[in-house]
């Protein structure tokens, strides 16, 4: 990679995870939605995000929290913003400075907050405890293969219910300004294809797609290259295919 994409990657991934969460203030926002306007690849990452997002509260069962876990999450919070703090009031040394955003009233949590992943713990812990309860819950597991017998693509399928997860390696390049979509195909002679998460790769050539809902029923979930934005119907062959039995 790149320094001037990594430099990239540090200016803008922190602040989008935060502004899927709506936990960027109001100047903090309007400077990254001016950004969007005119960044093909953060746009991009911004709609990855957002299924994500969206199938967060509805993907696994909801559970009444115990009563440390709100107390054990603010701990981790007040820490990480003091540390915060302590760095901002050393000399910068042409480090950016970080915005930090106000959360539960009385001290500050800065967008990262060690990764998207731990903004989404903070939603699903404080907000609703989300838990998998594995007594109750089946999840069943598929192998996603590539169509291409010379490619060294993977896949995973964890299928809940209508819903699901996809996680995918070593997927064939996009060509400049494409990205990955989703498919879920029904089963039968008509069965139709619904279209589902758009995304792309990270870094390390990997990535976990959500399947937030068609599964019920469902033959098979797709992968395809699609234009920017994804389509409403696949607009080349597939590069990974899981049969679901």
């Amino acid at each position: 990679m790149s320094t001037e994409r990594i430099e990239h990657s540090r200016r803008w991934h922190d602040d989008l995870a935060a502004y899927s969460l709506d936990a960027l203030d109001e100047r903090e926002t309007a400077l990254l939605e001016h950004h969007l306007e005119g960044c093909g690849d953060c746009a991009e990452r911004m709609r990855w995000f957002a299924p994500a997002v969206d199938v967060l509260p509805a993907a696994v069962p909801q559970l009444d929290p115990p009563p440390e876990l709100r107390v054990r999450l603010l701990e981790i919070v007040e820490g990480e913003a003091a540390e915060e703090q302590a760095a901002e009031a050393r000399p910068a040394g042409g480090r950016r400075r970080r915005l930090s955003v106000p959360l539960f009233g009385s001290f500050a949590l800065r967008p990262a907050l060690a990764g998207f992943g731990v903004c989404l713990l903070l939603v699903a812990g404080v907000a609703g405890y989300s838990l998998r309860d594995d007594t109750s819950v089946r999840v069943d597991t598929y192998s996603a293969v590539p169509t291409d017998e010379a490619s060294i693509a993977s896949g995973t399928l964890e299928v809940t219910g209508d819903e699901g997860s996809l996680r995918v390696a070593n997927l064939p390049a996009t060509e400049e300004g494409d990205v990955y979509q989703a498919w879920v195909q029904h089963k039968g002679n008509d069965g139709g294809i619904i279209p589902s998460s758009v995304f792309v790769l990270h870094d390390d050539m990997t990535a976990e797609v959500p399947i937030p809902r068609g599964l019920d029923g469902a033959a098979q979930v797709m992968v395809t290259r699609e234009p920017a934005g994804g389509s409403k119907k696949p607009t080349e062959g597939a590069l990974l295919i899981a049969e679901i039995d």
